[in-house]
């Protein structure tokens, strides 16, 4: 194992897991996905993998996929997910900062076929691009065409013989139909495809305990922490899928269950809750009692943006409501906003903005997308599915003009306004199966099935 600091905990929470050699240190219960994802992505020109939104497949992607391809000899491996700008220019960015100084410099006037042809003989080496989060690429690129434009660059490229190079396109299955815009240009589309489910029970406990054993063997004897026996059974019966399904019934609704399938969001997001507060309290295990203390898992998804919220005023979190309106779109796609135009939607001063942004950044219910010369953009997040954009919260009466019923309490006896509103996003926070997208015209394999296909 190489030598790396322990973090301060082993679970990630709602953060995706990275491509970098400690998050691959913790990453459990995908291995059979990984190996079958990386045979196909080895052997054939073009694999497209899908799975609902939060299933996890950035983090297979980034901590299993591609680390475990850079194992291979002669293997230069690029995750691109930066869909905004100019994509055929990023992405040979990113190619050209993943192959180092022995890429040099490559000339950029040739079609991105030739680009990378050249690039692949300098190196002498096998080019793995995986186009992660590709249901973006739609969503800012809708329209394009022509020379230049990805959308004639990378069927050229897919088409090219002998071109050392292969693709994988990870995509949400709801927008798996949008890919149908390539179809007239790449052969057999669809021939190659993985469908990424939810984690298995037997897979997520090792995501429970796996990483606990990291965690103990990077810190001093005696500093170890272990998990109960009892506690871990009892996370996995509370976030199996279908199991809670905040924001239908409100709070602990019971939804169509699958007891073999696990909810990963909800698991890393309970397991790290668990891990702050029994190390916060000096506790060496994580325990069923702090779990039931803790009012179960779905009340610590449901406490998790009030917790957020909670350090923000009432004006803030009016703002907080009024930009992720503009973070994500009804159907749950994110898009990108830079804070100075936030600010201009949130009729509120940039200074406030950014706070309230750093404050949703810090708790990762929004995401700070590539940071250009402009500063970052920001969006709202991969952790939480967006089935709550389809709830929208609403700005306090103050904000919505004349005749606007002003915020108090309601018949319920809660506050109404954009404190309400938030909790009842927060009870809607669901992170999978959001979309219902049009499968493909055929029969897909799982990625935890089936053998790599012949090189084309």
């Amino acid at each position: 194992m190489s030598a790396v600091a322990a973090p301060p905990s082993p679970y990630k929470g709602l953060a995706p897991f990275d491509d970098s050699e400690l998050d691959a240190l913790l990453f459990f219960g995908r291995e059979r996905e990984i190996e079958v994802i990386v045979a196909n992505l080895m052997a054939s020109r073009l694999t497209v993998l899908y799975g609902a939104s939060g299933v996890g497949k950035t983090s297979l992607l980034r901590a299993g996929v591609a680390h475990r391809l850079r194992r291979e000899q002669n293997a230069v491996v690029v995750v691109f997910s930066a869909w905004t700008g100019d994509p055929v220019a990023n992405l040979l960015d990113a190619v050209e900062a993943s192959a180092g100084d022995g890429a040099g410099s490559v000339r950029r006037g040739g079609a991105l076929a030739d680009v990378l042809a050249a690039l692949t003989r300098r190196l002498d080496a096998e080019l793995y691009l995986v186009l992660d989060q590709f249901e973006e690429y739609f969503l800012y690129h809708e329209n394009e065409l022509g020379p230049g434009t990805l959308a004639e660059e990378l069927p050229e490229a897919l088409r090219r013989a002998g071109l050392r190079v292969n693709f994988l396109i990870g995509i949400r299955e709801d927008s798996l139909a949008s890919l149908d815009a390539f179809k007239a240009r790449i052969p057999n589309l669809f021939g190659n495809s993985l469908r990424l489910d939810r984690l298995e029970r037997s897979a997520a406990r090792a995501a429970i305990l796996r990483p606990l054993e990291r965690y103990n063997e990077l810190v001093p004897a005696g500093d170890g922490v272990e998990a109960q026996p009892e506690l871990v059974e009892a996370v996995l019966d509370e976030v199996a899928a279908g199991r809670v399904e905040l924001g239908l019934s409100g709070r602990g609704g019971v939804g169509e269950e699958d007891s073999d399938r696990i909810e990963a969001p909800y698991l890393q997001l309970v397991l790290e809750r668990l891990w702050e507060v029994e190390t916060s309290r000096g506790s060496s295990r994580l325990r069923l009692e702090t779990l039931r203390e803790l009012g179960g898992a779905a009340h610590i998804v449901e406490d998790h943006l009030e917790r957020a919220m909670a350090e923000l005023s009432p004006e803030e979190k009016d703002a907080a409501a009024a930009m992720y309106n503009h973070l994500v779109t009804p159907s749950g796609s994110k898009i990108a906003h830079r804070a100075g135009d936030l600010a201009g939607y949130a009729s509120i001063g940039e200074a406030e903005t950014q706070r309230v942004l750093q404050r949703l950044v810090e708790e990762r219910i929004v995401r700070a997308a590539e940071n250009g010369a402009e500063g970052p953009r920001y969006d709202g997040g991969r952790g939480l599915c967006d089935r709550s954009a389809r709830r929208r919260p609403q700005p306090d009466a103050h904000r919505a003009g004349p005749g606007a019923r002003r915020p108090g309490v309601d018949d319920c006896g809660r506050r109404s306004g954009a404190g309400g509103a938030l909790r009842a996003r927060s009870r809607s926070l669901r992170a999978f199966s959001c979309g219902r997208g049009r499968a493909p015209h055929h029969a897909p394999r799982s990625a935890g099935q089936g053998c790599a296909p012949g090189r084309r």
